[in-house]
């Protein structure tokens, strides 16, 4: 299904009219999407050029962008975690946990890395 998507232009109308709608950013890969919701579902914002939806570098880039469009507040959706990686990290940190083997006090664990590096 594809996605519905809102220019700007047309979202400033929105503003100016006092139209019933909600903002929301959300974290999509590297970078921030911005989401108009209202009675014609949720939207995503086009870029500056209407071709694309609209990526943003950082959160303060899309709070810029919807100051100039005259919206002041807007909800920051929390970022969908990927419990795979946590389920991951756990078996590894339990797996060293377990190791039967001689603790290493910190410092030497350390002039042990600075070594490795120092070889590479």
């Amino acid at each position: 299904m594809k996605m519905q998507t809102i220019a700007a232009a047309e979202l400033g109308m929105l503003v100016d009219a006092g139209g019933d709608f909600s903002v929301s950013a959300q974290a999509e890969g590297a970078g921030w999407l911005v989401y108009i919701h209202d009675q014609q579902g949720d939207r995503a914002l086009l870029d500056l050029e209407g071709k694309a939806v609209a990526i943003f570098d950082a959160l303060e880039a899309v709070g810029q962008r919807l100051q100039t469009l005259g919206i002041e507040h807007f909800e920051v959706e929390p970022l969908q975690k990927d419990h795979g990686y946590d389920r991951w990290l756990d078996a590894e940190i339990q797996e060293a946990l377990d190791e039967p083997g001689p603790l290493i006090p910190h410092e030497e664990a350390v002039r042990l890395i600075l070594k490795a590096i120092k070889v590479k």
